[in-house]
């Protein structure tokens, strides 16, 4: 089935700029307009978790997919720390040698913030392939719902919240040590 209106209606989204429209007024558009099959695939695909499987073409093509980026990204870090990545990997089906020479390509990155950008561009590429060649196909729709998580993520992310992160993951809680117990302290009188 063709979405005509739905997707003439979509703003066009890069991972450089904030999306015009976010992903709950996404969603509100796609219940509408989708079929209920397309629908249940965007519901499938929205939480971008791998494991699970969906008899929707797209959706079944995407989560495999997205599991062996992960995979490919799992072995990459197991490796570094000399581990096994087994108890990481998770199942999918058929195998894309490019995007494993991609993840490595993204692991090779100076920063983890270029090796996440580089990660996402894979994806991105691979969400073109699956969009298929229907512009206005139920692919592009399902396509476009990833790509605006994608391009919400870039645009939540700027250097001053990232410190924020950084120092409370690394910095215990006041008046707690590392390992949660309470501290005692003294206040100068």
């Amino acid at each position: 089935m063709s979405y005509y209106y739905l997707v003439s209606s979509l703003p066009s989204i890069t991972l450089d700029a904030s999306p015009e429209l976010s992903s709950e007024a996404f969603q509100a558009l796609c219940a509408e307009h989708l079929t209920a099959s397309d629908a249940r695939a965007l519901g499938s695909i929205s939480d971008a978790e791998t494991g699970h499987e969906s008899s929707h073409p797209f959706a079944g093509q995407w989560i495999a997919r997205e599991t062996q980026l992960r995979n490919a990204a799992a072995r990459l870090r197991a490796a570094k720390r000399q581990q096994d990545a087994g108890s990481f990997l998770r199942d999918h089906t058929g195998f894309d040698v490019g995007l494993e020479d991609g993840v490595e390509e993204a692991f090779n990155q100076s920063t983890p913030l270029a090796r996440e950008r580089a990660l996402d561009e894979i994806r991105w590429r691979i969400l073109d392939e699956l969009a298929g060649t229907d512009p206005f196909g139920g692919g592009a729709v399902l396509a476009y719902g990833v790509k605006l998580r994608l391009a919400e993520r870039w645009a939540q992310m700027d250097a001053a919240s990232g410190q924020a992160k950084i120092e409370a993951a690394i910095a215990p809680s006041e008046g707690t040590s590392p390992q949660g117990e309470t501290i005692e302290t003294e206040t100068a009188e």
